[in-house]
């Protein structure tokens, strides 16, 4: 991943509001310097060891740093002296884990959100630690669950997590390099003792230093949930286009693509109808999607998107799933919007007819997008500046005189370059959307703390059985300004969280791109 100006901006401010000045000043350290051992990473950053190492063990303990052995080049002999490593994809991860919370409710229920938040929090844990803490966070809001019930639950949810592949097995707990560790890949979970987790909840006790898993220690799989934010956004892409059972096709199509092989395959197994059908059924039974399973799949075949394609026709039509030509194309879409937003319907107009017609004079684009010649050049060469669109000079001799040439420049679009640049524009404004964010909070402090200490106050009193005069009295102590203020806090922090889940949206995008072209079309 890019270590560009914006990029490091915005990394900076997300570490600093997720772990703090301490972290964010390591973090930064060798996300400027690269790979550094501990005694640079002192010198660099003028903390003490004691600072530093209890940094690095947070940091590590969440997948934010990570370290290795390195190996000498001429000797082949490996380094006692472990160098740590920053990260980056996973800072921005803090963002996207978020925006993925509705997804993991609509598909695990609140029980699977509950056990991947609490996974989160504590960044590693084992399976005993994760489903008793999460059983714990249930019974709390629903007192009169079965403790042993709960237990079972989760148990049966975690399993479930670590098969769709949102949970992950790590190697340690602990940042001290071990070269003969040697860990399973499996996706069963551990024995866990069911009956000890039962008694720590009665007897209020939620150490698991006396469980018998505490070696085998688990994650919140970062490319899971990348790969199920991905996938909600070519159904959400596609119920747009088509319809929700469109979406909802397309969600089976792409776990099933999962489930038989690399998820991010360019192009998938080949599927037989009655195995889609299957799935459909199972997945969304009665539903109107199971009924025209065939005029769906017909639709999406034929779409524009290129996410489906039939290649036969043996055992009702054999289909596969074109994941790198769906996604040039989504990104394509992308691109075009953000034309279209930011030179309007003409800029969009222009910027799609160079795209089909590759390597493209001015006259020709004026011809195509039916546009005045004058209005034609003025957005095409606002469009060059910008840099959505390139030019080509091309040189070529005249038959009349000898030795004279003629110019020409034609209009083409470098998709590399352009997705790169909007990558980094999404950088700069998801940096400035946070940055807002701490504005606000930071201008209504004083309210907003206010507010905090009269609802801690108002719920104490309620508690304890105070009257209903006191807690009213207590209630009208905000005046109807700082109501408003705080309602204003509300609006504009609710609007700049969506503006943040939308940019999230294309920054996953513009990676997945980059990530399956590797730069080239």
């Amino acid at each position: 991943m890019s270590g560009t100006c914006q990029h490091a901006k915005l990394c900076s401010i997300m570490l600093k509001e997720a772990y703090g000045d301490l972290a964010e000043k390591v973090a930064m350290c060798l996300f400027r310097l690269g790979n550094l051992t501990l005694q640079q990473i002192i010198f660099h950053t003028n903390l003490k060891l004691t600072k530093v190492q209890h940094v690095l063990r947070g940091l590590i303990n969440f997948g934010i740093v990570e370290f290795e052995l390195p190996e000498n080049a001429k000797t082949g002999v490996k380094s006692t002296v472990p160098v740590y490593f920053l990260r980056k994809d996973n800072i921005l991860f803090l963002q996207r884990y978020i925006r993925g919370v509705p997804v993991f409710i609509k598909k695990f229920g609140t029980e699977g959100e509950i056990m991947l938040d609490t996974l989160m929090k504590s960044g590693r844990d084992c399976a005993s630690g994760v489903i008793l803490v999460s059983s714990v966070r249930i019974l709390r809001t629903q007192p009169d669950q079965n403790a042993d019930a709960v237990l079972g639950q989760m148990k049966e949810k975690m399993q479930q997590l670590v098969q769709e592949g949102l949970i992950e097995r790590v190697a340690s707990r602990e940042p001290v390099p071990d070269t003969t560790a040697v860990y399973s890949k499996s996706k069963a979970l551990p024995e866990v003792n069911m009956p000890l987790l039962a008694s720590k909840i009665t007897s209020e006790n939620l150490s698991i230093k006396d469980a018998s898993d505490t070696s085998v220690v688990w994650q919140v799989s970062r490319t899971g949930v990348s790969q199920l934010l991905r996938d909600e956004m070519f159904a959400e892409a596609l119920t747009a286009r088509i319809d929700y059972q469109a979406g909802n096709l397309v969600r089976c199509l792409l776990q099933l693509m999962s489930d038989s092989g690399d998820a991010m395959e360019e192009v998938s197994n080949i599927f037989h109808k009655p195995t889609i059908h299957s799935v459909v059924k199972m997945s969304y039974p009665g539903s109107p999607l199971e009924a025209h399973i065939s005029e769906y799949l017909q639709v999406l075949a034929e779409d524009s998107s290129n996410l489906l394609s039939r290649v036969g026709d043996a055992a009702g039509g054999e289909y596969q799933v074109t994941l790198k030509a769906a996604i040039l194309e989504l990104t394509w879409s992308a691109l075009e919007k953000i034309a279209q937003e930011q030179f309007g319907s003409k800029g969009a107009r222009i910027f799609r007819t160079v795209r089909r017609h590759q390597f493209i004079g001015i006259d020709e684009v004026q011809n195509h997008a039916m546009l005045p010649a004058k209005e034609a050049k003025q957005i095409a060469y606002r469009l060059v500046g910008e840099n959505f669109l390139q030019l080509k000079e091309l040189k070529l001799g005249t038959s009349t005189e000898a030795g004279k040439t003629t110019t020409n420049y034609y209009f083409f679009v470098s998709l590399t370059q352009l997705v790169r640049m909007c990558l980094e524009k999404c950088y700069l404004a998801q940096y400035s959307a946070s940055l807002r964010q701490n504005d606000i909070v930071e201008k209504f402090s004083h309210t907003i703390q206010k507010e905090h200490r009269l609802t801690s106050l108002y719920m104490t009193l309620k508690q304890q059985g105070a009257p209903q005069e006191q807690l009213e009295d207590i209630a009208g102590m905000l005046t109807l300004s700082e109501r408003e203020d705080l309602q204003k806090v509300v609006t504009w922090r609710a609007q700049l969280n969506f503006s943040e889940y939308d940019i999230d949206s294309s920054i996953l995008l513009f990676e997945i791109y980059i990530k399956v072209f590797q730069g080239k079309i």
